[in-house]
């Protein structure tokens, strides 16, 4: 049994045997990809091989996920090129704004591998925190986000919770979440109800003293950041 738990289940692999459907150019494209995760050191998350309801692609995808699914990150390949990013339907549609860390590419097989196995691991290695608000002792509104550069991932609420005048995400909670947790790349533990990269518990004391009531989120900014920082050694397409 194959050790590398990346893109290799049961399905694909029964008995040691190679998946059929796959054409020759897309099995040496998923065993290189193979090769690169097999060092990827960031926490497993639920990810599968499939095709799309088109069948046009060979789809790669990893799932971020926190008692269910807070967004998805996809390959297709097509052969001679590769299309990357965030998944925005159902149909594995893929969000094309370049903010969002869409990226198309061509080159040989194993090009195209490490530079899809780059984007899978840069995506799994951010960490992501889950903020919870509160109304007399009970969750009423949770944010998920990336902790790095809090550009958001998944939101719920129970309006039926919710204090007065609250009506919903339209008029997102004004006041500090009281508590938030690391649910991806914790890489010390926590003592407090908020995570250590929390800056209500970075900025020390009291951490209901310390509370500011949050401005605008650069999060347009922020992620191109990230990007440009991912995409340092690697341009062109």
């Amino acid at each position: 049994m194959d050790d590398n738990p990346w893109f290799w289940d049961e399905e694909l692999q029964r008995d040691g045997s190679e998946p059929g459907d796959l054409t020759a150019d897309e099995l040496t494209f998923l065993k290189a990809l193979r090769g690169h995760a097999a060092s990827w050191t960031a926490p497993w998350t639920y990810h599968d091989v499939a095709r799309p309801e088109d069948e046009s692609s060979l789809l790669l995808y990893v799932s971020i996920d926190d008692d269910g699914s807070l967004g998805r990150w996809a390959v297709h390949y097509y052969g001679a090129h590769v299309q990357a990013g965030w998944v925005c339907d159902d149909l594995f549609s893929l969000d094309e704004r370049p903010e969002t860390g869409f990226f198309e590419a061509t080159g040989t097989i194993e090009e195209l591998a490490e530079r899809c196995a780059v984007r899978f691991e840069a995506v799994l290695s951010r960490p992501v925190s889950r903020a919870q608000w509160l109304h007399e002792g009970r969750v009423y509104a949770t944010r998920w986000a990336f902790a790095d550069t809090g550009a958001p991932l998944a939101r719920s609420v129970h309006n039926t919770l919710a204090p007065k005048p609250y009506r919903g995400w339209d008029s997102y909670p004004s006041a500090p979440h009281d508590r938030c947790t690391l649910v991806r790349g914790a890489t010390q533990p926590q003592t407090g109800p908020h995570a250590p990269s929390c800056p209500y518990e970075s900025a020390g004391g009291s951490a209901i003293d310390q509370r500011v009531r949050p401005g605008p989120s650069p999060q347009r900014s922020s992620n191109t950041s990230w990007l440009q920082r991912l995409l340092g050694s690697h341009h062109g397409t």
